[in-house]
């Protein structure tokens, strides 16, 4: 059974993630379309941007702890990892000539769960 503790941290952690997920495509989008950049390092910008947001309200709302430099960093490295997934994910099914959005499906499924338990064990244990 899961405690209610939890359920408020990963309703949160969701949450954020839907709003982070927005930011990131409004930056992005915005840099390419608006500004002219390169779809490259305007998504890096975004990616740091969002990734940023994502820290500070994870910190603030979900976990409720303070904002420190090594936590950012043990933060940055489970975004880090879970990118890699992400990649991972599209490469495997694309291996098996699935359609790439598959992947992203899978991706998307797997991604806040795994990166919910990293943090909650890793980034922001007690």
């Amino acid at each position: 059974m899961i405690d209610r503790e939890i359920g408020r941290q990963f309703t949160g952690f969701s949450l954020i993630g839907i709003f982070n997920t927005i930011i990131h495509l409004v930056i992005v989008t915005s840099l390419v379309e608006v500004f002219l950049a390169h779809p490259m390092p305007a998504n890096a910008i975004a990616f740091i941007c969002a990734n940023l947001f994502s820290f500070w309200a994870n910190s603030r709302w979900s976990f409720r702890t303070t904002l420190t430099h090594q936590r950012y960093l043990r933060f940055f490295t489970v975004s880090l990892i879970g990118l890699t997934t992400s990649i991972l994910a599209i490469a495997v099914s694309e291996t098996l000539n699935w359609h790439y959005l598959i992947g992203v499906a899978i991706s998307f499924c797997i991604m806040p769960l795994l990166t919910f338990v990293a943090h909650r064990s890793w980034t922001y244990k007690k």
